[in-house]
């Protein structure tokens, strides 16, 4: 691995694919004593225990607070509950410049010094600026590695010092097999509703599929009002019904454009006769429309509302 690695990688591409799970692995491996002739980690030097227990002197890992395990508020003042801080869904600048000293000392086991940044898209523009000098006059010895999910997000002068791994989904059965030996249930429609990503599938709740399910059937007759389909979301968190609206509706485009089901691949047949009696044009306008909602349907003003807009405006299609 020497001489050969960009002193910055950015895994890039879909979420839940495995994009951390490989930095790590890459991070260990890198830091490993006792690498494999596959330059794989041994898992058994000293390193490498410290690597799992995360305490490994020469690896950083830089995420947001609210990601951090255990992670306790902080007192914002002697209000008590009111008082307490939410954990920041930023990497905020202090994180990066609490590196400057781990980045200009030298390694603590004459190897490399390894920063993780998780989710790289959540640095705000202090730290993404901070990080930028650290790229542009890399330490020797110290390797970046950038995940990120949305590369957009990023600072361009940021991803342009980087070496860019574009990670593509895996193919359906691959994952399947994956998924079954670590011992899941997961259905090749469970996988496609993820997106066919892995790990995606793998961490879909269990007991929202009936409720999933429930409304997709709902979904399917067309005698079913707007108010009915809001009532029956009522207890439903407004971002999931959204998601699950976003995937419904990009099949009817994809079945209205002569294509195939992406996520709903056990309904193709019934959102294919869906998508007979709803202009094209339309469609898109409500795909649009819902991609817009995704930036308020945490928090919406008025969830009861926010529903009953949302399937008038879906019965307005056909």
């Amino acid at each position: 691995m020497h001489g050969r690695l960009p002193h910055a990688l950015l895994f890039h591409r879909p979420a839940r694919i495995g994009k951390l799970h490989l930095a790590q692995v890459l991070a260990q491996s890198l830091l490993c004593e006792n690498r494999s002739e596959r330059g794989l980690a041994c898992g058994s030097c000293p390193a490498c225990a410290w690597f799992v227990g995360g305490n490994h002197p020469d690896f950083r890992l830089v995420q947001p607070e609210a990601l951090a395990p255990a992670q306790e508020e902080t007192e914002a003042g002697e209000g008590g509950e009111e008082g307490k801080k939410k954990p920041s869904k930023q990497i905020k600048i202090e994180q990066i410049r609490a590196l400057s000293d781990f980045l200009n000392v030298g390694s603590h086991r004459n190897g490399y010094r390894v920063v993780l940044i998780y989710p790289a898209e959540s640095m705000n523009p202090g730290a993404a600026n901070a990080l930028l000098k650290s790229l542009e006059e890399p330490s020797s010895g110290v390797v970046f590695l950038l995940v990120s999910h949305q590369p957009s997000r990023l600072l361009a002068t940021v991803r342009s010092r980087c070496h860019a791994l574009a990670l593509s989904l895996p193919p359906r059965e691959l994952s399947l097999r994956w998924l079954q030996g670590q011992g899941s249930t997961v259905t090749p429609a469970l996988l496609a509703f993820a997106g066919d990503a892995p790990l995606g599938a793998a961490r879909l709740p269990d007991d929202e599929a009936q409720t999933r399910d429930r409304l997709f059937d709902l979904l399917s007759q067309p005698a079913s009002s707007a108010l009915g389909l809001a009532d029956f979301c009522q207890r439903l968190p407004p971002v999931a019904v959204v998601n699950w609206m976003l995937k419904w509706t990009y099949d009817l485009i994809a079945l209205s454009s002569s294509g195939k089901a992406r996520y709903n691949i056990d309904r193709e047949n019934t959102l294919s006769l869906l998508a007979r009696g709803m202009p094209l044009l339309k469609l898109l306008r409500f795909y649009t429309a819902l991609s817009s909602l995704k930036a308020i349907c945490e928090h919406p003003l008025n969830p009861s509302l926010f529903l009953d807009d949302l399937f008038i405006a879906y019965k307005e299609i056909g």
